[in-house]
């Protein structure tokens, strides 16, 4: 359902950015086959702007309670003054003590004001006009809205302004208010429905009552004659618009429908209409084969009573051999569409089945399809906004050569594409499932299904590795914690092969520096049976507002050439065995971080990244080495020429670790199969991590190029039940609620050590080995939950990734694993038992 032309000329009239964000719909057109497609309500839930919905028929309510059952119907728009910025801070309520609000009841009456202010300027614009209603969202909040087309409209506006004056002074779980019954008709019936508990069966109950002319029977249903505030009267009597159906006659041809027609009057039902039409319903039905027609009879329309007389050309097929192509419109159904254009419904499926993309068969037609009325090459789709792979991409031409459709605009790093349009390496991307009748670009109800590039096995691309790297991060800050430090000289060397120091520092004429507060360069330097690496960038670096662009300069073609002047400079002076570089990210700004003004759609990136490599590794010293890291996301990694970027470095960090934290709250973007984002998730997931490593080796990366990523450290949650310690379990937010640990002091993040100490000495509930994700939890302190890798664990995980070619494992990090000795005496290492020799006791 959605807007007549009135409303939505408002809507769109009304200052809005032009491009939405990521996590909501397409901003409004009066085009609603432009409109954003989604398979489900649920995906809706991270946009917090204002949103309308169109769910391409008029049969709203089977369509929400069977939401997890719908393929593709529900199209949704934004309305927004300015989508990129939160809408909390757009909109002020009174204060708690302000007519005994709460701040719950503040929370709920933000976003009905904003509808209510919508609605005003519908109002106010549109003005004496026909009869609309608009159904919205925000969050979990639905407001509906009808106004029959003989309302008065100072009488609408005034009830606005009643309404918004009783809900501050009385917020309400939901309501309606409403001017219903009695001698009025849907044109002279009025209604507003709230409901803040994400149910919308109750607002679009509202509306279907009110659209019959008649009240919403419900316990919160308020009539609104009762309200001293509304004193107009209707803009006509109702007596002079009363009409004796009894008497009414056939008014003739209509041009318009090509069928003899009559006028629905108010009260009207199809079986009247039958009546007065003088012929069976079942001819009623096929002369008028509308998508819910008898739900939604409004009183002025037509109705056809005799067969159409089409007007409209053969459907034949054309010269090229492409069929003849319609694009269905809202509410089209195979029988209307047959019935203009002189063709059996029988026609349209076997033209269609198998063949036509995106076609579901009969049952599942929606506004915007390109669909054959004859036979012949079936067409393009139609296209779609926002789809980035697929031939639903705005401007994507039909091949000559006959290539599959499906083919066409294929993602980055050979990743999945679905049926939406959208790039990814994760199930609801990669995951073949047709439709019911077997076309191309389509999948089962609920599901988005593969069309390219599709699977999700690793790619066995390689013979084992000459050596099976051993890769060790050595954090230099590690020293600025109270307790938990490492000298650079206790590293245990025969641990590992390769230690990497993180990190040197850039500066703004591309100077490369250490700073070694601690003093422990020299002894890094000295270090005897491992590769000495110096690494250049880490999130905390490349993300920093004062740093953050400084490798983005680097990589610059005019700024290259002294960049590698300054690397071989460095590592000639220091003798060190190789470099290694972590630009977190090339391409875009990470959404974990988003107060972060970082730029994005930095598009040259990438390439100026892989420019960089090649000419690096053309003078770079033979035996040592260049290694780069890479993020295991494709969100991050598709910015990555990775295919040809490791041809040019000795091995790739693959950095398969914090695939979930704190910012997974309310962001099904990242874990769609979580709603609300906040499950209890280990965040070194060996599931996860395969689909990973499936991703990378389908971008034309070989194992034995890959060191894969381990983590010494857990990710750490305030869980909402302390009785519920399962992965399906949610953890509280926005705001991390994980206590900190006594020497990283960084919540929702603790070293191994720290975890060891806990489990020895803390407040223990439950520890326990969770097999589907090879990881190990433990919840302490009552609320507190963390998902790490044992020591046992990580064996068992490089042990695995030998056996399977990769050319090592890189370990995050050396000093946060064990007690070393080397801390000095705090007193929150006193606290914890700690003596000065690391040990618990």
């Amino acid at each position: 359902m959605w807007p007549s032309w009135p409303v939505t000329a408002v809507l769109f009239a009304l200052p809005a950015a032009l491009l939405a964000s990521p996590l909501c719909p397409a901003p409004c057109t009066d085009d609603p086959s432009k409109w954003t497609p989604y398979s489900s309500l649920s995906n809706l839930k991270d946009c917090n702007h204002p949103v309308l919905l169109d769910f391409s028929s008029h049969e709203l309510a089977n369509t929400v309670k069977d939401a997890a059952n719908v393929s593709f119907k529900i199209l949704a728009c934004t309305v927004d003054d300015s989508p990129d910025t939160p809408f909390a801070s757009f909109y002020t309520v009174p204060g708690q003590g302000e007519g005994g609000q709460t701040e719950d009841d503040a929370s709920r009456l933000r976003p009905f004001d904003f509808f209510l202010n919508l609605l005003q300027t519908v109002v106010n614009q549109t003005a004496n006009r026909d009869t609309f209603s608009v159904l919205g969202r925000l969050n979990s909040v639905w407001v509906g809205i009808y106004r029959g087309d003989a309302v008065n409209d100072t009488l609408a506006l005034s009830a606005i302004d009643r309404i918004r004056h009783e809900w501050h002074a009385r917020p309400l779980p939901r309501a309606g208010i409403q001017l219903c019954g009695g001698d009025r008709d849907a044109d002279h019936t009025f209604g507003i429905a709230f409901d803040p508990t994400g149910d919308t069966v109750f607002v679009e109950q509202a509306i279907g009552s009110w659209t019959k002319g008649e009240c919403l029977e419900s316990e919160e249903a308020f009539d609104l004659v009762d309200s001293a505030a509304v004193k107009e009267p209707t803009r006509e009597s109702l007596s002079a618009k009363s009409v004796n159906s009894a008497n009414a006659t056939i008014a003739g041809f209509s041009t318009q429908l090509n069928c003899n027609t009559i006028t629905v009057k108010p009260g009207d039902t199809c079986t009247r209409l039958a009546d007065r039409c003088n012929i069976t319903g079942a001819e009623f039905m096929k002369y008028n084969p509308q998508k819910g027609l008898c739900s939604w009879l409004r009183p002025g329309e037509e109705v056809c009573c005799s067969s159409k007389k089409s007007t409209k050309p053969d459907p034949i097929m054309n010269k090229d051999g492409s069929c003849a192509t319609y694009m269905t419109q809202e509410d089209d159904t195979c029988a209307s569409i047959a019935q203009d254009f002189m063709i059996e419904e029988s026609q349209i499926q076997f033209y269609n089945d198998g063949r036509t993309w995106g076609w579901s068969g009969c049952d599942n037609i929606h506004g915007g399809m390109n669909i054959c009325l004859s036979q012949g090459i079936p067409p393009l789709p139609a296209p779609r906004t926002g789809a980035v792979c697929g031939p639903t991409v705005p401007g994507t031409e039909m091949p000559t050569d006959g290539a599959p459709l499906a083919n066409l605009n294929p993602c980055p790093l050979n990743a999945c594409c679905n049926t939406l349009g959208e790039c990814g390496a994760t199930p609801e991307y990669c995951v073949y499932e047709e439709g019911p009748t077997g076309n191309p670009g389509t999948a089962p109800q609920g599901k988005k299904g593969c069309i390219s590039n599709c699977g999700m096995d690793i790619v066995d691309n390689s013979p084992p590795p000459g050596e099976f790297m051993r890769i060790g991060y050595y954090e230099s800050f590690n020293l600025d914690r109270p307790c938990l430090n490492l000298l650079a000289a206790h590293i245990n060397v025969n641990d590992y092969s390769h230690i990497h120091w993180g990190f040197a520092s850039v500066s703004r004429d591309f100077r490369i520096s250490i700073n070694d507060t601690h003093n422990q360069w020299l002894d890094f330097l000295a270090l005897q049976g491992v590769k000495r690496i110096v690494s250049f960038g880490g999130w905390g670096y490349t993300v920093n507002g004062a740093a953050y662009d400084v490798l983005r300069e680097a990589m610059l073609p005019e700024n290259v050439d002294r960049f590698i002047v300054s690397v071989l400079e460095f590592i000639a002076d220091n003798n060190l065995d190789g470099v290694d570089f972590d630009w977190e990210y090339p391409g875009a700004s990470d959404p974990q971080d988003v107060s972060l003004d970082i730029p994005q759609d930095q598009r040259a990136d990438g390439p100026n990244y892989l420019a960089f490599v090649k000419k690096l590794r053309k003078i770079f010293p033979p035996g040592k080495s260049i290694s780069v890291a890479a993020p295991a996301t494709y969100w991050h990694l598709q910015a990555f020429p990775i295919a040809e970027m490791w041809e040019h470095v000795d091995y790739l960090i693959y950095m398969t670790y914090d695939f979930h934290g704190q910012w997974d709250y309310e962001t099904s973007v990242i874990q769609d199969w979580c709603k609300g984002g906040n499950c209890l998730r280990s965040h070194v997931n060996l599931t996860e991590t395969e689909w990973a490593l499936s991703m990378i080796t389908k971008a034309g990366v070989p194992r034995n190029a890959i060191t894969i990523g381990v983590a010494s450290y857990g990710r750490a949650f305030g869980m909402v039940d302390p009785d519920c310690t399962k992965p399906e379990c949610r953890f509280t937010g926005p705001r991390t609620a994980a206590i900190p640990g006594m020497c990283t002091r960084t919540p929702g993040l603790l070293a191994i050590a720290e975890i060891e100490a806990l489990m020895i000495e803390g407040d223990i509930n439950e520890s326990y080995y969770d097999a589907a994700s090879d990881s190990n939890v433990l919840v302490y302190n009552e609320t507190q939950w963390v998902g790490f890798m044992s020591k046992s664990t990580m064996r068992r995980r490089v042990e695995r990734y030998r056996r399977m070619n990769f050319a090592g494992f890189a370990n995050w990090a050396v000093d946060l694993t064990h007690w070393s000795g080397d801390d000095v005496e705090t007193e929150e290492a006193s606290l914890w038992g700690l003596p000065k020799n690391g040990t618990a006791t």
